[in-house]
């Protein structure tokens, strides 16, 4: 980069401008060092590279010769990308939700092995997740790691006993369920020995699952911190609000949006997150409409969590969903879809209003609601 910078302050260009496709962690090094030597930068699509390279070459091949040419082609035409540089706060708020997502991911993976697990020690467990992760489960692994052997080696009084010495407020009722359930399991006739093997590892991957939870609590109290410092610095960053938004969720979905001045309207916020509508239609034919996907999943992820909270009948946007559901007949994966859409939108629109939350507003045209005012 510097040879050629050098070049070309010897022709007599004004500036340079780094254009590339984004390549994970390369793009983001020759981009960082591209701007140390003040150069201009920039990404395309990868998609419209591949598009233009088979109309300026008439073939599908790639080679290190013909996407560069693609890729100017394509800038030529003004396809360009904003390359976000996020820095202070955004930049360490992002990160910790990177941590957040992969501890989420680990977690997720140590559930499936560990219900998987019990299914093989523990056929005739039936406990509401609620249970097994609650008080209860927690005194079930302490005191016998889920072995059915263990439990009815121990007699029912002792069962009782000692889970109600680590969870006194387990009901009678769960008690006798599993103890039922642990003696239909042992009347498989499993080898001591191995169900033993089986109990330590589903034990372990309890403890996993309680470490990662203390890892997410932590990092998200750290981002939850870090968002009431940008507050101080953005007073338009939206508050939490009971029974809207949490701080918890706030700071993630800012997390992934970054700096909300840097949309110029919903719709590019729209598309940032992979919300903007695709048509298909052609003659008489029309398609389903559909959302794009193509921008970053991890912002429709952190929506949807926002979402489910509120599409109770009772919830702010309980009536809205289940008129897409019942009234319009929409499946409940789409209609979820509208309602996050219609969560960005709100954010957006009270992010840039910097007023207070207006229930109101969320469901008027701003033209009406300034009318209604």
């Amino acid at each position: 980069l510097q040879k050629v910078k050098r070049v070309a302050e010897k022709n007599g260009f004004g500036e340079l401008r780094v254009i590339c496709e984004s390549t994970g962690i390369y793009h983001r090094n020759l981009l960082k060092i591209a701007g140390s030597l003040a150069m201009r930068t920039n990404l395309v699509h990868g998609e419209a590279v591949a598009k233009y390279r088979v109309i300026r070459f008439a073939d599908h091949g790639k080679t290190d010769v013909k996407d560069p040419q693609a890729i100017l082609t394509v800038a030529r035409v003004g396809r360009l990308i904003k390359h976000r540089q996020l820095d202070g706060h955004y930049e360490q708020l992002r990160e910790l939700h990177r941590l957040v997502l992969r501890a989420e991911r680990r977690r997720t993976v140590a559930k499936n092995e560990l219900h998987a697990d019990l299914r093989s020690l523990f056929a005739d467990l039936r406990l509401d997740k609620s249970v097994l992760y609650g008080p209860t489960g927690r005194a079930l692994m302490a005191e016998f790691a889920a072995n059915p052997q263990a439990i009815v080696a121990a007699g029912c009084e002792a069962f009782r006993r000692r889970i109600k010495s680590c969870s006194k407020h387990t009901k009678g009722f769960t008690l006798e369920r599993i103890w039922q359930a642990a003696e239909a399991s042992t009347s498989v006739g499993q080898d001591p020995a191995v169900a033993m093997i089986r109990a330590a590892g589903v034990r372990q991957l309890y403890s996993d699952i309680t470490r990662f939870n203390e890892q997410i609590a932590e990092l998200e109290t750290q981002m939850q911190d870090l968002y009431d410092q940008l507050c101080q610095h953005d007073a338009r960053l939206p508050r939490p609000k009971k029974g809207v938004v949490s701080s918890r969720l706030l700071s993630r979905l800012v997390a992934e949006i970054g700096p909300p001045d840097d949309f110029r309207s919903i719709a590019q916020l729209m598309r940032y997150a992979g919300l903007n509508l695709c048509e298909r239609q052609s003659g008489k034919w029309r398609g389903r409409t559909m959302i794009s996907r193509r921008g970053r999943s991890e912002i429709r992820y952190v929506l949807n969590l926002m979402a489910l909270p509120l599409i109770g009948r009772k919830k702010l946007f309980g009536d809205y969903y289940w008129k897409k559901k019942e009234h319009d007949k929409m499946p409940g994966e789409k209609a979820i879809t509208c309602v996050m859409r219609k969560i960005l939108k709100m954010f957006f629109g009270w992010y840039r209003s910097g007023c207070d939350f207006d229930q109101q507003r969320v469901f008027v045209m701003a033209s009406q609601y300034e009318k209604a005012a």
